[in-house]
């Protein structure tokens, strides 16, 4: 029996290997997002903070997509073209977002597992999928962090 040959990883932007360390200042303590908090506006070398430090946990496992929701996952914080980090060491489970391998494309949905029944949920007005028995489901990785552009 021949293996199946899988695609390459969506939107893979490289090895993180590759990735430069760039630090970038932070501030020590979280900031308020109703009222405003006195806060310190000097940075020393101790507040900064490396994305790839932060965002990656095992990077021989990790790759980057993009997000191309159409809405289907805005309810669990993932917007239209979002990045997104994706963690094939990761071993899914009921609740993670995971990115899938399903009839021949990609998709990023929340995982359900009930009484032995997979589910792939999206937001509200958005149908669940449910896997059949029998059914393969390819689960390339959790989604461990999204991060959304504002400007």
């Amino acid at each position: 029996m021949l293996a199946r040959q899988l695609p390459d990883p969506p939107t893979l932007i490289g090895p993180l290997t590759d990735f430069s360390r760039l630090p970038l200042p932070a501030l020590r303590q979280r900031v308020a997002c109703g009222f405003p908090s006195p806060s310190e506006d000097f940075f020393t070398e101790e507040d900064r903070l490396d994305l790839n430090q932060k965002l990656v946990a095992n990077p021989a496992a990790t790759f980057m997509a993009w997000a191309d929701t159409g809405g289907s996952m805005v309810d669990f914080g993932i917007h239209d073209g979002d990045l997104l980090v994706i963690d094939r060491s990761v071993r899914p489970r009921n609740g993670h977002t995971v990115l899938v391998l399903w009839e021949g494309g990609f998709m990023v949905k929340k995982l359900e597992i009930r009484g032995g029944r997979i589910r792939l949920l999206a937001s509200r007005g958005v149908a669940p999928i449910e896997v059949g028995e029998g059914v393969e489901l390819d689960v390339w990785g959790v989604v461990r962090w999204s991060l959304t552009k504002h400007v």
